[in-house]
C-alpha cells in the first residue's frame, strides 16, 4: 500500500511531527500517521500553518513534513517564499499534485499546469514521485532542505499515493 510506503520513508527520514490538511487523495495516509505513535500529526486549518510548524521544528531540531494538496502550495507560497529567501529555513512538502492527466476533476486542471512552475519561479526546488518506489525521494528531500536552508517541495502524483485501481 502506497500510505505504508510513504510513512516507512517518514520514518526512515526521522521526522517527528507531520502537519496536514485532507485531500480524498491522502486520507490513507493521514488515517497511518493518526496510528503511528512515533510522529505527532498536526491537523490544520491552512497550508501556510504547517510552513510555519515545518520551520519551527527544524530550528529545534526536529524533522517535521507538510503534507498537503498543490492547492495548498500555491496558496502557502508567501510563507514558502519567505522560508527560502528572508529566513533561509529548511522544511519539507510533500503535495499531491492534483490536476494532471487522470485526475477526473476538472476544476483541478489548472493546479497541475501552475504549481511546478510557480515554485520554480519562486526558487523552490521541486521533486517528482511519479510511483511508490519514488517515495525514496524524501529522504533526499530532507537532505537537499537542510543543506541549503531552503524550503523543497514533493509533487506526489496520483501513482505514488494511489494504489492502481482505486
Amino acid at each position: 500500500m502506497s500510505a505504508t510506503k510513504l510513512l516507512g520513508e517518514l520514518l526512515d527520514a526521522g521526522v517527528s511531527i507531520a502537519a496536514s490538511l485532507p485531500d480524498q487523495w491522502l486520507s490513507d495516509v493521514l488515517d497511518a500517521l493518526d496510528d503511528e505513535p512515533t510522529i505527532r500529526h498536526v491537523r490544520l486549518t491552512r497550508e501556510d500553518e504547517g510552513v510555519g510548524i515545518c520551520v519551527g521544528a527544524a530550528l529545534a531540531g526536529e524533522r517535521a513534513v507538510l503534507i498537503c494538496q498543490n492547492a495548498g502550495v500555491l496558496l502557502s507560497m508567501n510563507a514558502l517564499s519567505g522560508a527560502a529567501h528572508h529566513h533561509r529555513s529548511p522544511a519539507v512538502v510533500i503535495a499531491v499534485q492534483r490536476g494532471l492527466t487522470g485526475d477526473p476533476y476538472p476544476y483541478q486542471a489548472y493546479k497541475g499546469l501552475v504549481t511546478e512552475p510557480v515554485l520554480r519561479a519562486a526558487g523552490i526546488p521541486v521533486l517528482t514521485a511519479r510511483t511508490p518506489d519514488d517515495l525514496g525521494l524524501i529522504g533526499d528531500a530532507f537532505a537537499r532542505s537542510e543543506a541549503g536552508r531552503t524550503p523543497v517541495v514533493v509533487l506526489a502524483e496520483r501513482g505514488a499515493i494511489i494504489e492502481a485501481g482505486l
